[in-house]
């Protein structure tokens, strides 16, 4: 019995969802059918074998559709589309090849090319064939028109071969999904590398060069001035320190961000950490309906981590205020609010001497075409708010 389940099972390739669209589908053609098949025999006695069979072949659809259950175990037991070839040759036999509820056995023939791979489909119609064929041979009062002898066998056969051909459009629709999934993967990580690439040189390349270029020095320093060298090691330790601090901020801004998690999610992950490490209350506010490219996703990260820390260094604000807003074919609006002491911008957005944060920020928004706008006034707190432009096709599916 296992061996000829397995030989039986549904293809891999079919996703469940689309088999039970497919066989509800059918089964509603098959009552229609039924209905047909009961007008047409209007005026005629309605017989003990023409209830029965119009029963079970109603009973048997009604409670698939119904039933999740039922429909379940029809998609995931093969064996009952079978049972059910075998209930159609019977409702044939019964009624004979000329009854109109032959009719209701059409939509079978099309389930057996969607549920089954193509050489079992085509097994099981032939037998599904061969049992009417031989019901017609048998039957004396059957007339030998083109109908009954080549008609609806060839109608077996032909939807059979279209329910193939729905399976296999399917599948290669299936398989041409998980391709553009793989494609995205791998330039979401062709991105995540030259971004890293990016970041270090920018950051942490250059103050390494900056060590190595001292450490190169300091055995002259040594030699020369004592006093100078050790100001020069003191110096390298601060460097290195740096260093360090720096490749932690990269490693902690490459990991804040989750390509397969809505962006909301993350930003209000990113804000409840910050909220609990610095004992600032941060609020959030979301009102996007669209996600976005993982480039834009990590820069707007990076520049909502620059905002909140200049809030903690800067700004001894007791409430900070985030909102993240956009519309496909719109603006994405990212907004970080605080209430703290402020201070007054220079025109060009910069940062002040010896900080910067708001020129970083600059620089980050300038990657993704976007821009920065810095709004405070001593005393009444500060809003960096940073617009991006979107097109309909530069969001990610969710």
């Amino acid at each position: 019995m296992s061996a000829v389940q397995g030989a039986l099972r549904p293809g891999s390739g079919v996703a469940p969802d689309f088999t039970r669209q497919i066989v509800s589908v059918a089964l509603l053609v098959r009552l229609g059918a039924i209905m047909v098949a009961l007008l047409g025999m209007v005026g005629e006695t309605m017989t003990a074998p023409v209830l029965a069979c119009v029963l079970a072949m109603s009973t048997s659809s009604l409670a698939c559709l119904l039933s999740a259950g039922t429909m379940d175990f029809v998609v995931r037991h093969p064996l009952a589309v079978v049972g059910d070839v075998l209930v159609n040759l019977a409702v044939v036999a019964v009624l004979g090849v000329e009854s109109p509820m032959v009719l209701s056995t059409f939509p079978t023939a099309l389930v057996l090319g969607v549920l089954f791979p193509r050489r079992t489909s085509v097994t099981t119609v032939v037998v599904l064939v061969a049992g009417y064929l031989l019901v017609a041979r048998e039957d004396p009062d059957a007339e030998r028109s083109f109908m009954v002898g080549l008609g609806v066998p060839a109608l077996y056969l032909c939807l059979t071969a279209v329910g193939s051909a729905i399976r296999r459009a399917h599948e290669l629709q299936m398989e041409a999904g998980r391709e553009l999934a793989l494609i995205r993967e791998v330039a979401v990580a062709a991105d995540e590398r030259a971004r890293l690439a990016r970041e270090m040189h920018d950051s942490l390349g250059k103050t390494l060069h900056g060590i190595a270029l001292g450490a190169q020095a300091l055995p002259l320093w040594v030699e020369r001035d004592p006093a100078a060298a050790v100001q020069h090691a003191h110096g390298l330790a601060a460097g290195a320190q740096q260093a360090s601090d720096e490749a932690r901020a990269l490693l902690v801004r490459m990991r804040a961000d989750q390509p397969d998690r809505p962006f909301a999610e993350v930003l209000h992950d990113e804000c409840a950490r910050w909220q609990e490490s610095t004992g600032v209350a941060c609020r959030v506010e979301c009102a996007a309906v669209v996600d976005l490219p993982t480039s834009i996703r990590y820069e707007l990260l990076a520049i909502l981590g620059e905002a909140l820390e200049n809030v903690r260094r800067h700004a001894g604000a007791s409430q900070v205020r985030v909102t993240f807003s956009g519309a496909p074919g719109g603006v994405v609006l990212l907004s970080v609010q605080d209430d703290g002491r402020g201070f007054a911008p220079r025109a060009d957005g910069s940062s002040p001497r010896g900080h910067f944060g708001l020129t970083g920020m600059h620089e980050r928004a300038r990657e993704i075409g976007a821009g920065v706008r810095v709004e405070s006034a001593p005393g009444r707190g500060t809003r960096v708010l940073v617009r991006h432009p979107i097109e309909e096709d530069d969001h990610d599916p969710a």
